[in-house]
């Protein structure tokens, strides 16, 4: 398992960046992976492998902040998930 945070800055209150292409959810989301990993679209790499991801509302600074957690393994999330709880090594 791997924990990454991201921190995006100049974020417009529609989501889209000020300085770059691209955008963001500004409402605050968490997202998994699909049961076989990434999105589920055939031949698709755009999020490989089994992870998941919190995202914190936008503030009014143009802020957003979270945490993406990829694990190594469906059964890996899947025990996550189940225990509730993440304990770090």
């Amino acid at each position: 398992m791997k924990i990454q945070t991201f921190k995006h800055t100049g974020v417009l209150p529609n989501g889209c960046f000020i300085d770059r292409a691209g955008g963001v959810e500004t409402k605050g989301i968490i997202r998994m992976s699909q049961i076989d990993g990434g999105c589920s679209l055939k031949g698709c790499h755009c999020s490989d492998g089994h992870w998941l991801m919190v995202s914190a509302p936008r503030t009014e600074n143009g802020v957003v902040e979270g945490i993406t957690i990829k694990f190594d393994s469906h059964a890996e999330m899947q025990s996550f998930l189940n225990n509730r709880e993440l304990i770090c090594r």
